[in-house]
């Protein structure tokens, strides 16, 4: 039976005991995770076994207008549905016509269920992810990366740069701040913090990481990585502008695929909409795997779907 649990309701320990008897859970699913995105404000709809939770659909909410909303949280690409051995409703689309009666107001990410029709009143839109499998060795890997990448990755091995470490996500904000962010007003300060509260759990966890790239002590590119058991995600990143101009982000990405080839893992590039960045990701090999948008338009007298910040500042971010 699935339930919907509010978010008081729900034992962490469980949800995370079923994170483990997943097959490759995405890293955005974990407890911790959504307790940093969503402001500790989630529910979930939950396959409880006896004592246990054998599926977890997770659900950020916020009020809005008195009512209830899901939305898709900040630094969040997709949710969805996770389910183990021992699931027995293993259809996203049993999950998604619970919603439209529980909720004023949804908007989710998820993977494309493929399997069916959506049921209900959904609109929805693809989008491209690009991953690349980490299965080959590097040589292997490497054969398949772009012309252009292999020439660029050539001059760039002739200047000196250092991959290190970081210690702090700071210099990586700030740099961000510096400039992409400048085309970004609607990043407040408030975001940057949440960024920042996400690092600290992620490496509390074991799961984050920042790698810089500097010359001679300048910051030129940082990324701030994820990692699960089965997935590196690159989930934030800013470059100089002199850092473009020898391609420092390009060398930090090959770095980590050096570091990670022959592991089995997926590098999760976490794709775009647009053209240039999506075909940066996919000089590296990555291939499109596609995502949905879900929406469904309030039920009550509010006029229309009112997007979320996630809405306009994903497709901009890289």
């Amino acid at each position: 039976m699935i339930k919907l649990l509010r978010h008081q309701e729900i034992d962490l320990e469980r949800w995370e005991a079923c994170l483990t008897r997943a097959h490759q859970p995405l890293v955005y699913v974990h407890a911790w995770y959504l307790d940093v995105v969503c402001a500790g404000d989630w529910d979930a709809l939950v396959e409880v076994q006896g004592e246990d939770y054998v599926s977890l659909f997770p659900l950020p909410v916020r009020r809005l207008l008195g009512q209830k909303k899901v939305y898709q949280p900040l630094f969040t690409q997709q949710l969805g549905l996770v389910v183990t051995p021992l699931s027995t409703q293993t259809s996203p689309q049993a999950y998604l016509a619970l919603l439209p009666n529980l909720y004023g107001q949804v908007q989710y990410q998820m993977p494309w269920p493929g399997n069916g029709p959506l049921l209900g009143p959904w609109q929805h839109q693809h989008k491209p992810n690009y991953e690349l499998s980490l299965e080959p060795a590097y040589p292997q890997l490497q054969q398949k990366y772009s012309t252009n990448l292999k020439r660029n990755l050539k001059k760039t091995a002739k200047t000196q740069l250092e991959v290190r470490l970081a210690t702090s996500i700071e210099p990586l904000i700030n740099l961000f701040r510096s400039t992409k962010g400048q085309e970004l007003p609607e990043l407040k300060p408030r975001n940057y913090q949440t960024l920042e509260n996400l690092y600290h759990q992620a490496r509390q966890a074991g799961a984050g990481q920042v790698w810089e790239v500097r010359q001679q002590n300048t910051l030129l590119c940082a990324a701030f990585l994820l990692s699960t058991a089965s997935r590196t995600t690159f989930l934030f990143g800013a470059s100089s502008a002199e850092g473009r101009k020898v391609s420092a982000m390009a060398f930090l990405l090959d770095h980590m695929i050096q570091r990670e080839a022959g592991s089995g893992k997926t590098f999760d590039f976490e794709g775009s909409q647009v053209p240039g960045v999506a075909n940066f990701y996919a000089s590296f090999g990555a291939q499109p795997v596609p995502y949905v948008s879900l929406s469904i338009k309030s039920q009550s007298l509010l006029p229309k779907w009112i997007p979320t910040v996630f809405i306009s500042l994903a497709k901009r971010l890289r």
